[in-house]
């Protein structure tokens, strides 16, 4: 039966009991099916047995009959009593002899009278016998059934040699106690039946009783063949779902001799556990497993034993001699009348090793250089460390169940609080700033990481904060911050100073005063003056070009670059530029390719006109110089909030060593070309200040001698009030 009285098994004599089949009885409350004061009885006498895990015993009556009831509890692997076996034996017979016989002991006057009155009323086998244990008295089914002998024999014979010769030990520590003491005992023995089949179970009862100042013993002996037989069967079922519990649980579970320590039994995970075989387990003793020494072994096993403990922690040996900590479990079991101990164990050697390391990590939290605050989910504190005490000021017993923002300075703008508690309420971590207030009033700086703790569910139950005093950090910064402006001021005007010298560059300069002198020839013809007049143009120009570059190179370094933010026509520029290269191209006998990602009117953007015309043509000009065959396409596509453009051409590409480095001030696809193609390697340089000064971004694809693709993009911001676009895209033409 469950704790709940739900009935599992039963036999027909039960179900019978309630006028039910066995069918009708199995799965009803008993506790429903009886009278409501009885139920309430069964109940607690049930309640005990599931609560002690102990047998119980007691009587009592059910319409007009008595029985006596034997409760069994029936435990799991885990030692907890999850049902109960009930075994119910009607008495009534019993009590009405054993009351009838209390009433021949008042009135009878003589032994005729008695024995005569005893033996009618008694259903099975009755007797009395002297110290000896001779027969005095009998009835009829004690002398035929029992012992099959005449009236003249009956003197002489002994009683206990109608018990089976395994069960008369027992019977004679009966006989020897109710001697000794007057009292009643009751036991099961097996029973010599006279003429077959062999022995039967009875349940025998002895009482002392005194006539004439010499001790007797009389008693009654019930068949309980059939229910034993039943009990038997119900028990076998019972030690084989042990058993099957026993073997494929798992646990690890052994069973022992308490006093040897000898392992009688082993499951499969045990064996998995310790790396022996089952049958080399059971020719081992604990000894040799548990690494406890003998003595302190023993006081263990004594404990478990008399139920004193029984949980206990200890370090086992396995086969590849390493040991592992295990929780052992105890309980005694009586199997087939053998006393056993059963161990089931866990292994806790990983949880040891975890409590060692929150160990470890308290110690590390309490002596730490970091302030450790733990709240519940409102933010009210539950834990602080002493470095916070040591930090603000406060001790732990002042802010214990208070708000952090006792700390609160007023410095930290409340949408930082804002931003914070709704990070953290989201289960994610934060990270930030505070400018707090020590409890003596002086301000501090807190750099802080805070973070939610959940629950196995993943409900949040806790926030913890791990804080770093930075003031110091701070002033450092500060100070670091100011020494770094000085030096970048001091970088500025060393910048301005090149750019004012780089009108004083004579490079370009010496090929202009040599031409000029060859001007002065006068056998010069027409035609060599014109040339002349040519190169000395194309210095200039370069000269020119150069000395802006470092002009722009300055203004971004000086952070001085003006930005003239209008409507923009991406097209328009582009469709300009493409008319400016074309013949260029076609000279080095290139194909050329513009392509606009978007309709005239959608191209118009807010942007500085002249810084894109500038990006484009300067990597326009890189792709023409640097492109001997093949073709150069540019152009743009919208992607995602942004203008993405594009340069891509056939030439010399860029090896990967330089390819890191081509945005930097003087560096060019080709080194080993740099003599021969015009350029100081700063344009690239300044198209990377432009673009990232546009609010985009630039890199590059290449592979060596395959060509190159420049990529940079700018945030497509269309025009606020969208008029005269039309005029935008005829200005930008």
């Amino acid at each position: 039966m469950e704790r709940s009285g739900k009935i599992l098994e039963c036999n027909r004599s039960l179900a019978a009991l309630f006028g039910r089949t066995v069918e009708e009885t199995l799965n009803v409350n008993m506790y429903e099916i009886m009278p409501p004061e009885m139920g309430e009885v069964r109940k607690v006498h049930a309640e005990k047995v599931f609560t002690t895990g102990e047998r119980l015993f007691f009587e009592d009556e059910h319409l007009g009959r008595y029985f006596r009831h034997s409760v069994y509890p029936v435990s799991g692997e885990d030692g907890n009593v999850y049902c109960i076996f009930i075994v119910a034996q009607d008495i009534t017979d019993l009590k009405k002899a054993e009351n009838e016989l209390k009433m021949v002991e008042k009135t009878a006057k003589n032994r005729k009278i008695f024995s005569d009155a005893l033996i009618e009323a008694i259903p099975g086998a009755f007797y009395m016998f002297d110290a000896l244990g001779l027969f005095v008295i009998w009835n009829d089914y004690e002398r035929d059934v029992v012992v099959g002998k005449p009236d003249s024999e009956m003197p002489s014979s002994a009683a206990i040699d109608t018990i089976h010769p395994d069960d008369r030990l027992l019977v004679e520590k009966l006989m020897a106690t109710v001697l000794a003491d007057g009292g009643e005992k009751t036991l099961e023995a097996r029973v010599m039946i006279h003429g077959g089949p062999g022995f039967r179970w009875f349940q025998i009862s002895g009482k002392r009783i005194i006539i004439d100042e010499i001790p007797f013993i009389i008693g009654i002996g019930i068949d309980i063949d059939d229910r034993k037989n039943a009990d038997i069967t119900t028990l076998r079922k019972s030690e084989e779902r042990f058993r099957k519990l026993f073997d494929e649980n798992s646990l690890i579970n052994l069973l022992l001799d308490p006093e040897t320590g000898k392992i009688m039994d082993a499951n499969r995970a045990a064996a998995d556990f310790y790396g022996w075989s089952i049958g080399e387990l059971r020719n081992s003793c604990m000894n040799e497993i548990n690494l406890l020494a003998e003595k302190e072994s023993r006081v263990v096993f004594n404990k478990a034993r008399s139920g004193e403990k029984k949980v206990f922690r200890c370090r086992h040996r396995t086969a590849d001699k390493t040991s592992r900590d295990v929780e052992v479990h105890t309980n005694i079991l009586d199997i087939d009348g053998l006393e056993l101990l059963h161990l089931s164990l866990y292994d806790i050697t990983e949880r040891l090793l975890a409590e060692e390391k929150l160990k470890k990590l308290s110690i590390a939290i309490e002596q730490g250089p970091n302030v450790v605050m733990i709240t519940d989910p409102a933010g009210n504190i539950e834990y602080t460390n002493p470095m916070f005490t040591r930090v603000t000021g406060y001790t732990f017993e002042e802010v214990e169940g208070k708000n952090p923002r006792i700390l609160q300075s007023g410095m930290t703008q409340e949408e930082v609080y804002e931003r914070l508690w709704k990070t953290i309420r989201s289960g994610t971590l934060w990270h930030g700033e505070f400018q707090n207030r020590k409890k003596n009033g002086e301000l501090y700086w807190e750099n802080a990481f805070i973070a939610p703790l959940r629950n196995n569910i993943g409900a949040i139950t806790n926030f913890v904060s791990v804080k770093e005093d930075i003031t110091e950090k701070k002033k450092l910064w500060t100070e670091l911050v100011a020494a770094k402006e000085k030096a970048e001021e001091s970088d500025q005007l060393k910048t301005a100073f090149l750019a004012n010298m780089s009108h004083e560059i004579r490079t370009p300069m010496n090929g202009i005063m040599g031409l000029t002198e060859l001007l002065k020839e006068p056998d010069l013809s027409e035609t060599e003056q014109q040339e002349y007049i040519d190169l000395i143009q194309q210095s200039g120009e370069r000269m020119m070009a150069l000395i802006n570059d470092l002009l722009d190179i300055s203004l971004l370094d000086a952070k001085k670059t003006t930005l003239n933010i209008a409507e923009t026509s991406v097209n328009a520029i582009l469709q300009k530029l493409n008319a400016f290269f074309l013949p260029q191209a076609r000279m080095k006998m290139l194909d050329l390719y513009l392509y606009a990602g978007l309709a005239d009117e959608e191209s118009i953007i807010l942007t500085d006109a002249r810084k894109l015309e500038q990006i484009v043509t300067n990597l326009v000009q890189n792709a023409l110089k640097f492109t001997s065959h093949g073709y150069i396409d540019f152009g743009y596509r919208k992607t995602q909030g942004n203008l993405e453009f594009y340069v891509a051409d056939t030439g010399i590409g860029i090896s990967s060593e330089i390819k890191d480095r081509i945005f930097e001030r003087f560096m060019q696809a080709d080194n080993s070309l740099s003599r021969n193609q015009e350029g100081a390697g700063l344009g690239l340089s300044i198209v990377k200040g432009f673009v990232e000064l546009l609010g985009g971004d630039i890199h590059v694809e290449s592979n060596e001698k395959r060509g190159s693709r420049f990529i940079f993009t700018l945030p497509y911001k269309r025009p606020l009030h969208e008029t005269a676009r039309a005029d935008a895209i005829q200005a930008n033409k």
